[in-house]
């Protein structure tokens, strides 16, 4: 009778140790940070950056796309800055207060130009606020996917020129 008791103890044993899989020896990958989705994620300050991404059709236009959340009571004021032919380029947002700001969805591109990443890179670039500054690598997308199909670049007109006016005769320049 004791060594059944002793044989079912070793076994109930056996099977918590079994069972545990690796989360017994190793952290759960659930207990692991990381992006949900394609964007990347950004805390810098008081200021975080959420699902950040870029979409292009041709690597020359972008439009970069994500969430800034900003728990504090007065706006944030940021900067983007990325590398495009040999020159630095930097756009300017702000992050609402006490909320969070979508950026690059319908009705308000941010544009990216020139852009210098293809489809499939990713865009090396440095987001900078008043007090700190850090290195984001955002990747590049295209329309592939439906759901980026909405955020896709549009070209921003170019002003037409206007012809000059001939200077009338007589005068004198």
């Amino acid at each position: 009778m004791r060594a059944r008791a002793v044989a079912a103890i070793a076994l109930s044993g056996a099977l918590v140790v079994g069972l545990s899989g690796c989360s017994f020896w190793q952290q759960p990958e659930t207990g692991r940070q990381y992006d949900p989705s394609d964007g990347v994620s950004l805390a810098l300050g008081d200021l975080e950056l959420r699902n950040v991404l870029v979409i292009s059709e041709d690597g020359e236009l972008g439009n970069l796309v994500g969430t800034a959340v900003n728990t504090t009571g007065s706006d944030i004021d940021f900067t983007v800055q990325w590398k495009a032919g040999g020159e630095f380029i930097e756009i300017e947002l702000t992050a609402e207060s006490n909320g969070r700001t979508d950026f690059g969805f319908e009705g308000g591109q941010v544009t990216l130009e020139p852009l210098g990443a293809k489809p499939g890179a990713l865009l090396e670039a440095v987001v900078h606020i008043s007090s700190d500054q850090k290195e984001l690598r955002i990747p590049v997308l295209d329309g592939t996917l439906e759901e980026y199909k909405p955020v896709l670049p549009k070209p921003t007109p170019k002003p037409t020129p206007s012809a000059t006016p001939e200077e009338s005769e007589g005068s004198e320049g």
